[in-house]
Formats: structure tokens, C-alpha cells, sequence
């Protein structure tokens, strides 16, 4: 079985060591906010998978690996393939290519299966709306009389691992 086909948020643990005198109450909500963005994920992407056998939606979901920490997974082994394609159908998204490559297969055999994209479109749908989140969190606390930091416009606080 290949590789389980996941990201996670990431930045938030890094964006918390600059501003560790956070209150335990702040560092919740921000937490909490992080949790109802991934079950809102794993809703969004079963809503979008394709669905033969249903073992693909089933197999989608969320865990919560400490504070500040959940991945979400597809966790079927030809997750990948679904999302991107497969042969002269491959169709992999700007910036998701050194990511996309490690489920390249060897060419032994051609299935030529149409990109039918279902995670990443529910990860980007929601990752704009967590930000904005965060950031009104981490602007409440700020106006209650806490100094944080606030991410700049720009700010890129969820990244993709492989686990």
C-alpha cells in the first residue's frame, strides 16, 4: 500500500513560540478553530470524491495529533490517483507538483484515469476562511489587552506533508 494521501496545518505552532504568553483560553479557540476547519475539510472533500465503492469517502478523515496539530487524510491507496489523474490525464495543480510527484507511477501499466480533484479544492475553499479566522482570533485577544503577532496578509500558516 503507497503512502497515505494527507496535509496538515502547519505555522501555527511556530506563529504560538513568538507569542507563548498567549493565554491558555486564546490558544483553545485558535485550536478549536483549526478543528472545525478540518471536519469542514473531510465534509467538503466526501461531498466532491467520486464515489464507485464509497471506500474512498469512508476513508477520508481528520486526526488531531496534539494542540495546533491535525492532519487530514484519504487514506485508500489509489486516493491520489483520484485526485490527480493517472497517465496522459494527469492534471496536477500550480504548486502541488513536488508533492504530486511521489505518487508518479513506473509506466508499467497505462489506466489513463481522468484528475477528479476532491481534497485539495476543500482544503483551499476552507484555508482562506481559517485564516481569516485565526486572524480575528488572534485580533481579539490582541484588543483584550494581550500582545501577539498577527500574520501578514500574505501569511501562509498550513503547508502538506506526506505521513
Amino acid at each position: 500500500m503507497g503512502a497515505k494521501f494527507a496535509f496538515n496545518f502547519t505555522g501555527i505552532t511556530e506563529l504560538l513560540r513568538d507569542v507563548q504568553h498567549l493565554e491558555q483560553n486564546v490558544i483553545q479557540n485558535l485550536d478549536n478553530e483549526l478543528k472545525a476547519s478540518a471536519e469542514t475539510i473531510v465534509n467538503n472533500a466526501k461531498a466532491m470524491a467520486p464515489s464507485e465503492t464509497g471506500a474512498l469517502k469512508q476513508s477520508i478523515s481528520f486526526t488531531r495529533n496534539g494542540i495546533l496539530d491535525y492532519n487530514v487524510t484519504a487514506a485508500v491507496h489509489y486516493a491520489p490517483y483520484v485526485e490527480f489523474g493517472t497517465g496522459a490525464l494527469v492534471d496536477v495543480p500550480a504548486g502541488l507538483e513536488s508533492y504530486a510527484i511521489q505518487f508518479k507511477g513506473r509506466g508499467i501499466k497505462q489506466v489513463n484515469m481522468p484528475a477528479h480533484p476532491y481534497l485539495f479544492p476543500a482544503f483551499e475553499q476552507e484555508r482562506r476562511l481559517l485564516i481569516e479566522r485565526l486572524k480575528a482570533e488572534l485580533l481579539r485577544a490582541s484588543s483584550s489587552g494581550i500582545t501577539v503577532i498577527r500574520p501578514s496578509s500574505g501569511s501562509n500558516i498550513t503547508g502538506i506533508t506526506t505521513i
